[in-house]
């Protein structure tokens, strides 16, 4: 997990005890639900709502990096949140930081667009 201190554009939105057995969350940046997820120790974050038909990534099941949406098993790269069935699907990601036991995500500019 990446340490640090916050530069202004971090939002806390959790603590790690938020995290559940397998290392979720869902938590709100702005208006927006993210899907925090945790894979080799390391935290990720990435819009929550799948763009076919709107379920919540963070339901659905973990294959190494591939998150896949619980309705029609879409999958999404939590690193990347493209798709790699669909080129041209994909969901934004946010940097994440922890700083103790506390989970920051950017809330101004994200990684990456849909």
């Amino acid at each position: 997990m990446d340490e640090g201190q916050p530069d202004g554009r971090y939002i806390p939105v959790a603590r790690l005890t938020a995290l559940d057995a397998r290392g979720r969350a869902v938590v709100q940046v702005g208006d927006t639900r993210v899907a925090l997820v945790r894979v080799d120790g390391r935290l990720h974050a990435l819009a929550d709502t799948c763009p076919h038909r709107g379920g919540s990534l963070a339901e659905g099941d973990l294959d190494g990096h591939l998150l896949h949406c619980p309705l029609h098993a879409w999958p999404f790269d939590v690193r990347t949140g493209r798709c790699p069935w669909r080129p041209d699907a994909s969901v934004r990601i946010y940097e994440v930081r922890v700083r103790g036991d506390e989970i920051l995500v950017a809330a101004s500019d994200s990684v990456g667009f849909p």
